[in-house]
């Protein structure tokens, strides 16, 4: 009889270290690379000059704010104003914050794969959600839509931490991160309708009494915490979310694909998701219900009041996909490099569209204050368009922040800050100006490139000025008026 060969202890310990780090790590670094590749070529977008305009408040003009608007995400304002006080407002550090957290969440992806099946499922479920271009939309973008991916990917491994070795220590820590998940954006809480799956699959299993003590305490109080801003968002829930359309059936068929901001790609985590098997076949139907629950619970809801679906806001469901679809090629290490690099080659397209310099909505205002700053003179004046004047002022403002010379805001009689609200009070009187040289700045909408100078402005222009320069962007017009001599 021939014995068995004894493992050398000290390269057993060695892959018994690597196959608790690379699960996590590869991932997280693989999305910090994809992540950091042209972040600062898009220009901010509309929602960024919001983070910019609040981050650049202090503290007591950001609760006034949050008690007007965007109070479900006054914390991550908060956090921003510290650290742009820290680091500065520049572009990349401006987008830091978000590429971290997605980098950070996408790691623990790997880890929850780890956890829960094996290593391997672990690697490639990380991979594969680095992969997804959505991610590198949202890892590229100061809102709060990173954090949110975070948290609730915390929250979701310590769940199962908290569900395979119960204590009240790690039902805290679950708490916690709900909490923070609740703080970043209120809707990501929809992950709890995943969570009770497997809350209520555990029990079902072993009966355990406790569960059914510690988790509803551990929730309610995490709830508690986070129900100021859930109160603010309900009161401030009409001007929030206005813009989003009515929910209809062409959005429900094409929700995966927007969720993963390219169709193909979402079909094929989906599609090989639908194929995993496991020895544990409750396992499964609890990623399943963290996938599946979250946007259905959304897209019901939108359908019986006044919508809030908005993809976005469910991003977390990636990740348990990305895991099922690891799960059916666990054991096929080709057919996983296969899956990863197609991934990756479907999703190519989308990732140079996330990076194109207009990706994140608007115009290019860097292009517009370059003109803006090669032809202004001493004492010229500027006025903004009449729509959307909240972010043009925001966006020409960020990229003209460091010049010392630069037109003077002519209509402005209190900014934004000093009256908590993203609009800053205007002269009542748009004429209220007769400077020699006047700049126009303005989203450009149809064919009309000045169409968004509204009647007063228009009528004033053509009556006492002549136009002497004038410069058409992608989405934006730019406008020198001169005043007449004769």
């Amino acid at each position: 009889m021939i014995a068995p060969i004894e493992p050398k202890i000290g390269s057993s310990s060695r892959f018994a270290w690597w196959s608790r780090v690379v699960p996590w790590l590869i991932p997280a670094l693989a999305m910090l690379i994809i992540g950091r590749i042209g972040w600062v070529e898009p220009a901010l977008g509309w929602d960024e000059h919001a983070t910019w305009s609040a981050a650049m408040r202090t503290p007591g003009q950001l609760m006034d704010f949050a008690g007007h608007m965007d109070g479900v995400i006054s914390p991550y304002y908060l956090f921003m104003h510290y650290w742009t006080s820290v680091f500065g407002d520049s572009l990349g550090w401006f987008r830091l914050p978000s590429l971290l957290a997605v980098a950070i969440g996408v790691g623990l992806v790997g880890e929850l794969g780890r956890r829960l099946f094996t290593p391997g499922v672990g690697l490639v479920g990380g991979l594969i959600v680095a992969l997804v271009p959505q991610m590198s939309r949202y890892a590229q973008d100061a809102r709060a839509y990173g954090f949110s991916f975070l948290f609730a990917i915390l929250s979701t491994l310590l769940l199962y931490v908290a569900l395979s070795r119960p204590n009240w220590w790690r039902w805290i820590a679950y708490g916690a991160a709900l909490t923070l998940l609740g703080y970043t954006h209120m809707l990501g809480l929809l992950v709890l309708s995943g969570h009770v799956v497997a809350v209520a699959v555990r029990w079902s299993a072993d009966h355990d009494r406790r569960l059914l003590i510690r988790w509803p305490i551990v929730v309610a109080a995490a709830i508690a915490l986070v129900s100021p801003l859930i109160r603010l968002g309900l009161t401030q829930r009409g001007t929030q979310l206005e813009w989003v359309p009515e929910m209809d059936l062409h959005q429900v068929l094409i929700a995966p694909g927007v969720i993963f901001g390219e169709r193909v790609v979402g079909l094929l985590v989906i599609g090989l998701a639908l194929a995993a098997r496991w020895e544990r076949p409750k396992l499964l139907g609890e990623l399943t219900a963290l996938a599946v629950l979250p946007p259905v619970v959304l897209i019901t809801v939108s359908f019986f009041t006044s919508s809030l679906w908005v993809p976005r806001y469910v991003l977390y469901v990636i990740a348990p996909l990305a895991l099922l679809a690891a799960v059916a090629l666990r054991g096929l290490p080709w057919r996983s490099l296969t899956a990863v690099l197609l991934i990756a080659a479907v999703g190519f397209e989308f990732q140079q569209s996330v990076r194109d310099d207009r990706s994140h909505g608007g115009m290019d205002f860097r292009v517009a204050a370059g003109i803006v700053e090669k032809h202004q003179q001493p004492g010229d004046a500027i006025v903004y368009g009449r729509i959307s004047t909240w972010s043009v002022r925001s966006g020409f403002d960020y990229e003209m922040r460091d010049e010392k010379i630069k037109p003077k805001d002519v209509m402005l009689r209190r900014t934004a800050a000093e009256v908590g609200q993203l609009d800053a009070v205007e002269c009542p009187d748009v004429t209220c100006f007769d400077n020699q040289r006047v700049w126009y700045v303005g989203a450009r909408q149809g064919g009309d490139a000045l169409s968004n100078l509204g009647p007063q402005l228009k009528a004033k222009f053509t009556t006492e000025y002549e136009r002497t320069g004038y410069w058409v962007i992608p989405l934006g017009t730019i406008a020198l008026f001169e005043r007449r001599t004769d």
